[in-house]
């Protein structure tokens, strides 16, 4: 069976009746944007009077909600994070999967060893008993970490938060990764070290990270090596309240100014290569999403580093301490 996701239409609409809303904004994830029409049509004919707009922009996390003139904005596939307080009235949908993750769980038993963490996204929290119970049943010790104060829910990984298996990363010796593609589980193995095997729910697909962790880590090292001949520097700050790094951002600023270099913050929403060539600069520290230097560095002409690969190219770290950039609760 294709795989489906519970919008929680009938709830969307409860709250939009409530609070008498005139206007809504809807905000979907890449993955989810084919459903979004279909989504909108399905609220609207029974909120009549008010309008349904959906955001074209992209949408990357619980962390980008935008301002709007809108009433309420109905964000789908992402829980809370906790420690972020929106300006808008925000409903968050998780979009729960229909998908049965067992199948694919059975095919992974072969690949883990005795000590599992379990880690998943928003679309399948709500399988993690199950799961448990399944691999507990073949022999498999599980455990399954709290987060910090930006993760809603035990076992939950963001692509900027891994704090839920760093916190039990001691105690297993692999990570089992519960969803669709190597977003979040490269995340986990960049931040444990550990081995991550991952289990696809909708195509029972089994696989795993290593190469390309070990191909991200020498993007990451080429890129470290450039940004430590650069002399002129851009520290990226972003206007999205859940991924403003403000303190950072003016840190690392001080510290480049420290070690002889020109640096300049510079505030931005979404970031792309015309933007940063336009400032003529040799090099960007980025205190924006983590991802953005990991995922999207073909894109840039210029090095795009971390703050933890900048100390590094400062010499204030060695390159054996490496670490994944995480935004971690405000």
């Amino acid at each position: 069976m294709p795989e489906e996701f519970d919008f929680e239409i009938s709830r969307i609409v409860t709250t939009i009746s409530q609070r008498s809303c005139t206007s809504v904004l809807l905000q979907f994830p890449e993955g989810l944007k084919r459903r979004a029409v279909g989504v909108a049509s399905d609220i609207s004919r029974n909120v009549p009077g008010c309008n349904i707009i959906i955001s074209g922009e992209p949408c990357f996390g619980a962390c980008d909600v935008p301002v709007t003139s809108a009433d309420l904005i109905v964000n789908f596939g992402h829980l809370p994070i906790p420690s972020v307080e929106t300006q808008m009235p925000v409903l968050f949908i998780q979009a729960r999967s229909s998908a049965d993750p067992l199948p694919a769980v059975e095919k992974a038993l072969a690949h883990l060893p005795e000590r599992i963490g379990l880690v998943t996204t928003a679309q399948h929290i709500h399988s993690l008993p199950a799961i448990i119970d399944f691999l507990e049943k073949n022999k498999k010790m599980v455990r399954v970490g709290k987060g910090d104060g930006r993760i809603f829910s035990a076992g939950q990984v963001l692509g900027c938060n891994v704090s839920a298996a760093r916190s039990i990363a001691g105690e297993v010796d692999a990570f089992l990764f519960i969803g669709s593609g190597k977003f979040h589980a490269l995340a986990v193995a960049l931040a444990t070290g550990k081995v991550v095997i991952t289990a696809d729910p909708a195509t029972e697909e089994v696989g795993g990270v290593e190469e390309l962790r070990a191909k991200v880590l020498r993007q990451r090292f080429g890129a470290i090596e450039m940004a430590k001949g650069a002399q002129r520097f851009g520290v990226l700050l972003s206007r999205k309240p859940g991924q403003r790094r403000e303190t950072v951002a003016l840190g690392i600023e001080k510290a480049l100014t420290a070690h002889g270099k020109s640096a300049v913050v510079v505030e931005m929403d979404n970031v792309t290569e015309q933007k940063l060539d336009a400032f003529g600069l040799d090099c960007w520290v980025s205190t924006v999403c983590p991802r953005l230097a990991i995922d999207d560095y073909a894109m840039f002409s210029k090095p795009v580093i971390t703050p933890v690969e900048l100390e590094i190219a400062l010499v204030k770290r060695a390159w054996e301490q490496y670490v994944f950039d995480e935004i971690f609760a405000f």
